[in-house]
């Protein structure tokens, strides 16, 4: 008698799995228990360094430095102010307001974060005051000339909150080491009367774009 043929099943063979596939899924795994992947920093700003070139597009500006020193005051007393010269050229065909200097000036701040020209604060009767002019000859001016390069003024004075305590020099109520945002302008057309005016750009949240961002160190001489 012939007995029946036996069907019985294969061996399987293993299967072989590359460590580095298991090295990965385990770090997907990983990532995923610790609350998926971080998106990468977004970059900060450009930096530039004082005497650096900085494109507004309207303006290119040059922090030359920035120095503290006492001034003439009211009777014999002298007052301390903080001078950061500025060199800039317009590039628009006529005359700018200085204002448009001034609305660019997003930010200046010492090194540990106390803010220099803070507008929230101005508006309170608190911060640090200051003027931007053009000093040139005679009387300042608030007007930047068409394709020439202006010296700028911009000139802090120390509110009373910063004034040094008994046996104390004024020079430890300024800051060391400034950090200074630059914002961006652009041009837009009117479409009614073609006549062109300069904004700030924004970026996606609304915030003032920033062309760069300039370190400044102070120059003591109080």
């Amino acid at each position: 008698m012939t007995s029946p043929a036996r069907h019985g099943s294969r061996r399987r063979r293993p299967v072989l799995v590359p460590a580095t596939g298991l090295l990965a899924a385990a770090a997907l795994l990983l990532t995923a228990v610790l609350g998926g992947f971080r998106e990468a920093p977004e970059p900060g700003p450009e930096q530039r360094q004082a005497g650096e070139d900085v494109d507004q597009d309207v303006f290119r500006t040059v922090i030359e430095d920035a120095v503290a020193h006492t001034v003439p005051g009211s009777g014999d007393q002298e007052r301390p102010v903080l001078d950061l010269n500025l060199k800039v050229y317009n590039d628009a065909g006529s005359s700018v307001p200085l204002r448009f200097l001034d609305d660019s000036l997003l930010r200046v701040a010492g090194r540990q974060g106390e803010r220099l020209l803070d507008p929230a604060a101005r508006a309170n009767g608190g911060g640090w005051m200051y003027d931007l002019t053009v000093p040139g000859e005679g009387a300042p001016s608030r007007l930047l000339p068409p394709k020439r390069t202006s010296e700028v003024l911009l000139r802090f004075r120390l509110p009373a909150s910063a004034e040094p305590k008994p046996g104390q020099t004024w020079a430890g109520s300024f800051p060391s080491l400034l950090d200074i945002d630059l914002g961006l302008y652009e041009n837009h057309e009117d479409p009614l009367t073609g006549r062109r005016r300069a904004k700030l750009v924004e970026e996606d949240d609304g915030a003032p774009a920033i062309a760069a961002r300039v370190t400044v160190p102070v120059r003591k001489a109080v």
